[in-house]
Formats: structure tokens, C-alpha cells, sequence
């Protein structure tokens, strides 16, 4: 399967998205690497197809969802006292991002 992992190069999603490529499947990681490291990828780089794209850029995010089979939605902020320093933009990739 084509899998996308949005937040693909933080904790969880670099975790999910070395199990799926253990499985067998495709996987496109989405991550603007804001709070992710592309070196948590390091070890798989060369079996994945990584993007530094922002989910909030809806038409990079619709071009490759069109091949997608499934995506994985782990990108986020998610700092709770930090939300409330920042209401506006972590509703804005929280809720606006997950939209897209």
C-alpha cells in the first residue's frame, strides 16, 4: 500500500512509519521538521520518501494524498501550557491542518 505519515519524522510518527515499512508498505513522510528531526528517519532515509511540507499547504497536501491508500495523521502541536500562549496557531495546524 502507498501510506502517507503526516508528522512523520517526530516520536510517534518515525516510530509508525518504521513499522510500516517493516511491513512492506510505501511510505511518504510529511513533516516541516518544526518540532520533528529528520534524524529520527536516519536509519530508514533511503526506503522512505520524505517531504518538508507544512499540512497547512492545502495543495501540496491534496497532490500527494492523490496516490495515498491511507494516511496517518500524526502531525500536531501538543504542548498544552504552550496552547495557551498560542491559541490561534495551534488551532490553526491542529484543527485547519487536520482538515486539509
Amino acid at each position: 500500500m502507498n501510506l502517507i505519515v503526516t508528522g512523520g519524522a517526530g516520536f510517534i510518527g518515525s516510530h509508525l512509519t518504521k513499522y510500516l515499512i517493516k511491513k512492506g508498505h510505501n511510505v511518504s513522510v510529511i513533516d516541516n521538521l518544526r518540532r520533528g528531526s529528520f534524524d529520527n528517519l536516519k536509519d530508514i532515509k533511503d526506503k522512505i520518501d520524505f517531504q518538508e511540507i507544512d499540512i497547512l499547504d492545502y495543495e501540496k497536501m491534496r497532490n500527494i494524498a492523490k496516490n495515498a491508500d491511507g494516511i496517518f495523521h500524526q502531525a500536531a502541536l501538543g504542548s498544552i501550557p504552550q496552547s495557551f500562549k498560542e491559541p490561534e496557531e495551534y488551532h490553526r495546524v491542529n484543527a485547519i491542518g487536520t482538515e486539509n
